[in-house]
């Protein structure tokens, strides 16, 4: 009989344990590459879910210039947010602009679509 009940607490417990996220450490971020000189000035990013502009910590590296990373993570929704996309040269003219949906999971952002070059 206490055979039986230990048996039976030891299942109520492993049922009742949450399971856990173990996220990477790794920092993601979501953009494209120039494909055309001269490399642009400026990279603006508006949420058009909430009209915010958002600022990302990677400033480009080389000719990737990245519209969204993980230090936006507080500002996008877990399904997806559309990201209006405007690429400035240095006298502050449109170059290209693109839209980008990008998501969240519990770890990191998830790109959903965008292109991967630009112009």
């Amino acid at each position: 009989m206490k055979l039986a009940f230990l048996i039976g607490l030891s299942a109520v417990t492993v049922v009742g344990c949450e399971t856990r996220t173990f996220c990477t450490e790794e920092f993601r971020s979501v953009g494209f590459t120039w494909t055309t000189p001269p490399l642009p000035a400026s990279v603006v990013t508006i949420n058009d879910r909430t009209g915010d502009t958002l600022s990302v910590l990677d400033q480009g590296y080389e000719d990737f210039f990245a519209v969204v990373d993980d230090s936006n993570m507080k500002d996008l929704s877990f399904e997806g947010d559309s990201l209006n996309v405007t690429v400035l040269d240095s006298l502050g003219i449109v170059r290209a602009t693109a839209w980008f949906v990008v998501g969240k999971d519990q770890c990191h952002i998830v790109y959903r679509s965008g292109p991967q070059f630009l112009p």
